[in-house]
């Protein structure tokens, strides 16, 4: 039986470690400085200010830390790593990548969140509003999978129902070597002074979350739509980016909000981010729609889309035609503009609802003078 295009191999051991790498970064984010690790709630109120002239300093500080070393941890994998975490992108066109980047842009903003805040972080949280967002983007994405593959066979042919096949032995040098020096870059940061830890340790998260998704596969976007594929060619590799990923972030969240075993971060003076468990539904499960649709369109999410800017152009074509790199990387830097784009819509139709009440209470105040 012949294998598509993008035929992916089961890969448990390198994707079990890379999602551990996932999770211990969201653990060391949240124990270090209280943060929570989403990547689109750290790229896109980065970007919003940046466009705002705001100074580099507190929460804008370590956001510029951490993407530094999301994307300095994109760059190692391609110089160590190229072959597993950066293969070709898909042979799609560029109107599919662009619709796909505004889809994940609009739906992160709007949705508040995509597969690291709501996966990693919000349901070790036990946040309804995750356990909500996880599943409608989840089937959407397996939906539009469907469509696209075996309905509309955009995709070519050759995704009939199987399972991928195991690799064994497993590609054990890099996967290690990346999840040895996180281990020590961890203890590093734990053992800093403060006044180093408030560099480092974003620093260190950003890295440590990049070779993460370098190292399970999850920059590439065949391997996620392979795993998205559950009717087709199915690669059940991403269960254990999750799964393991959980298992490390998870005991940090429950240790903090549920038994109240760790009431403040190791930085003096910071305190514990809790983004809201529950309500906004119906902006929530639009937004898990919009991303799910770009997710499963070209199996790219924020974090693997930022990490994966730099390798892309790189490898990619400049000049029309645009090779598939090329392509993959404009979606990357669509999302960003995507998610600033609907962020000032969002912020204008607050405007304009507010006014109104802001009026209102102001005419019995004009009525008594």
């Amino acid at each position: 039986m012949s294998l598509p295009f993008g035929a992916t191999q089961f890969t448990p051991i390198e994707s079990g470690l890379g999602g551990m790498m996932i999770g211990a970064s969201a653990a060391m984010a949240y124990l270090i400085d209280g943060k929570i690790t989403g990547i689109s709630g750290i790229m896109g109120p980065f970007l919003r200010g940046v466009a705002t002239c705001e100074p580099l300093k507190g929460g804008q500080l370590w956001k510029f830390f951490f993407l530094v070393g999301l994307v300095g941890g994109g760059m190692i994998c391609l110089g160590l790593n190229w072959d597993f975490s950066f293969p070709p992108a898909p042979p799609m066109s560029f109107m599919r990548y662009l619709l796909a980047g505004i889809s994940v842009g609009i739906g992160t903003r709007v949705g508040k969140g995509c597969t690291s805040g709501h996966g990693i972080c919000g349901l070790p949280r036990f946040s309804l509003r995750s356990w909500i967002s996880v599943p409608t983007f989840m089937g959407v994405a397996a939906g539009t999978i469907a469509i696209t593959r075996h309905v509309l066979k955009a995709d070519g042919t050759g995704y009939s129902p199987r399972v991928a096949e195991l690799q064994w032995p497993p590609q054990w040098q890099f996967p290690l070597g990346a999840f040895l020096g996180s281990l020590c870059l961890i203890v590093f940061c734990v053992l800093l002074p403060d006044r180093f830890k408030m560099f480092m340790s974003p620093l260190s998260c950003g890295l440590i979350f990049a070779l993460g998704l370098g190292t399970s596969g999850m920059t590439n976007p065949m391997k996620v739509m392979n795993f998205l594929d559950f009717g087709g060619y199915w690669d059940p590799s991403l269960a254990f980016v999750m799964g393991c990923g959980i298992c490390i972030s998870g005991p940090a969240f429950i240790a903090s909000e549920q038994l109240g075993k760790v009431t403040t971060p190791l930085v003096e003076g910071c305190k514990f981010e809790s983004p809201p468990k529950r309500g906004n539904y119906l902006p929530l499960v639009i937004g898990a729609s919009f991303f799910g649709l770009g997710w499963g369109l070209i199996g790219l999410c924020p974090g693997p889309a930022l990490a994966s800017i730099i390798p892309k152009l790189i490898t990619g074509s400049w000049g029309p035609p645009w090779s598939p790199d090329f392509c993959l990387a404009m979606a990357a830097v669509v999302i960003c503009v995507a998610w600033i784009a609907t962020d000032r819509a969002i912020e204008f139709v607050n405007r304009v609802q507010m006014q109104p009440k802001a009026e209102s209470a102001e005419e019995p105040k004009g009525q008594t003078v």
